[in-house]
């Protein structure tokens, strides 16, 4: 019976993932808070009542929701969606639109939304956003391949920036360049069912009109997305930022006196394990030890894990000690790291980063505040108690609430007994420091950004970051109970170290990719990085 009770727990743990802010999570073992409060109006249906449920887990949770999404405004929008999914004819994609055109309003990528859709046609055309503009990147066959790389002016006659302005209203967002960018990653450019809601077409099966800068004009009509058949176009990888399949390498280009450091998750073993105490069910915590441990045991990693475990460096603290020492040992005086494919993870191995590139030991740290719901106290038991310890005579219910335990950047890691624990003497770079970061760089990725730029540590090149340096954050998962749609709500707050520099983090150049640079494999960021380092030649030491 034990065997049998095992190996179905085995099983349920075959389903363990990870989230885009990087914390490690398992399908049916991951907690998943319910409300207290009973939602009695037996006339809604299953869309309706999970809407109204969402409402209230944001009302509860949300940090500082009036300033963000004010009540007079949430309660006309609740109405009037609730209205709209009356309708007994609703599917799945009429749920997605109404909850992410409310979710919208909060601005946090946090704070969102899944759930699966059958988005079965689509206008067959792909664009890029680049520098404000709608660039043409592909388009049905039947098109001449000339009009690529035309920019867009209209759909229908309505100015395109008109036409991002509506879209908008869809993405969880936070600053301008990543609603583009959830915009083209979506596609919600080219779904009839967007392009209907926000009054582009009246029908979904009716022809768009795209018209050009030029003023050359194409007719598109919807296809099923299995016969949207557009040209062909490669992109070729760049030599050096290609995209590689580890949590973290490096490579070091002695020639041309830079060491490269692709750092693609916050994750490693220690990490991993952490992790499970605040987003596993206590009953699960146990089987999910053993069951990472095992797989940490082998060459390679179940599928679960391999995506976010390093088997060559388990631990990113020693994969960093070595890559300083090589630097260091060829003499290196520039480092990059490119944050770009980094979703997050866990910020503490971004500041075990940041220590042995600097001797400073004063470095600023984010202002943290925990939001006193009774959600965070569910997802942060560990958390919670080290509150009640400040707050002998109760915590305060429903207040942001500082949390930071040290104004010292570094306690945590030259802390002896700190899990992440890094020695005083261990190899430290003097040379100069980039960052390459973007759109895509979220979650803790982004505020490591933050720390670098805020503390001057490095060079920040690329776009403002996924997530905004100032405001609500942490992910914290949970399921709707009807239609069982994955959702998040953001239930803590932070500041960054130097307000002065505003909400939403802006680098020290600004460079996008242009569709020339992607077709010729060409890469912008590293290309204004080579301007401001001597180049000189391309030898290169791999590891």
């Amino acid at each position: 019976m034990k065997t049998k009770l095992i190996n179905i727990l085995i099983l349920i743990i075959t389903g363990l993932l990870f989230n885009s802010c990087g914390v490690f999570l398992q399908k049916t073992g991951v907690k998943n808070y319910s409300l207290k409060e009973k939602i009695n109006k037996k006339e809604y249906n299953n869309y309706q009542y999970d809407f109204i449920y969402l409402t209230h887990l944001l009302e509860i949770g949300f940090p500082e929701i009036e300033n963000v999404f004010p009540k007079n405004e949430r309660v006309k929008q609740k109405n009037s969606i609730i209205k709209s999914l009356s309708e007994a004819s609703l599917n799945n994609k009429d749920f997605t639109l109404q909850a992410r055109k409310y979710l919208s309003n909060f601005h946090n990528q946090h704070t969102n939304f899944y759930l699966k859709s059958n988005f079965a046609k689509a206008y067959p055309i792909n664009i890029h956003i680049s520098n404000n503009r709608w660039i043409l990147f592909n388009i049905d066959r039947k098109q001449d391949s000339l009009l690529i790389g035309k920019e867009i002016s209209k759909i229908n006659d309505i100015e395109i920036t008109d036409i991002e302005n509506r879209l908008v209203q869809f993405t969880f967002a936070e600053n301008r360049i990543n609603q583009q960018y959830e915009l083209r990653n979506w596609q919600f450019y080219n779904k009839p069912e967007y392009l209907k809601e926000i009054n582009v077409i009246q029908e979904l099966s009716e022809k768009i009109k795209i018209t050009f800068l030029d003023n050359s004009i194409v007719y598109l009509e919807p296809t099923s997305l299995n016969n949207n058949i557009l040209h062909k176009i490669k992109i070729p990888p760049n030599e050096i930022t290609k995209l590689k399949d580890k949590t973290y390498a490096y490579d070091i280009y002695q020639k041309q006196d830079f060491g490269y450091l692709q750092f693609n998750k916050c994750h490693d073993k220690i990490d991993i394990l952490d992790g499970i105490e605040s987003y596993v069910k206590p009953w699960l915590q146990p089987i999910a030890r053993g069951y990472v441990k095992r797989q940490f045991k082998k060459e390679k990693p179940s599928r679960q894990i391999a995506p976010y475990y390093n088997p060559e460096y388990p631990i990113f603290k020693d994969f960093v000690w070595q890559l300083v020492d090589s630097l260091n040992k060829n003499n290196i005086q520039n480092l990059i790291i490119d944050l770009r494919n980094n979703p997050g993870g866990n910020l503490t191995l971004g500041i075990q980063l940041l220590y042995f590139l600097t001797e400073q030991e004063n470095l600023k740290g984010f202002t943290d505040f925990a939001y006193t719901s009774d959600i965070y106290k569910s997802y942060f038991p560990s958390d919670y108690n080290e509150l009640e310890k400040q707050y002998p005579n109760g915590v305060p219910v429903n207040k942001l609430v500082a949390k930071n335990k040290s104004t010292n950047l570094f306690s945590e890691i030259t802390n002896r007994i700190s899990k992440y624990y890094v020695p005083e003497n261990r190899p430290i770079f003097k040379g100069k420091v980039f960052v390459i970061s973007n759109y895509r760089t979220g979650s803790a990725a982004a505020m490591l950004t933050t720390l670098f730029q805020d503390n001057n540590i490095g060079t920040i090149i690329g776009t403002s970051v996924g997530n905004n340096p100032t405001g609500a954050t942490t992910y914290i998962p949970m399921k709707l109970p009807k239609t069982k749609a994955n959702i998040s709500i953001a239930t803590t707050f932070q500041e960054r170290p130097n307000k002065e520099k505003g909400k939403i983090q802006i680098p020290d150049y600004w460079i996008e990719y242009s569709i020339n640079d992607l077709i010729l494999g060409k890469d912008p960021y590293l290309e204004k990085i080579k301007e401001l380092i001597k180049p000189a030649g391309n030898n290169v030491y791999k590891k």
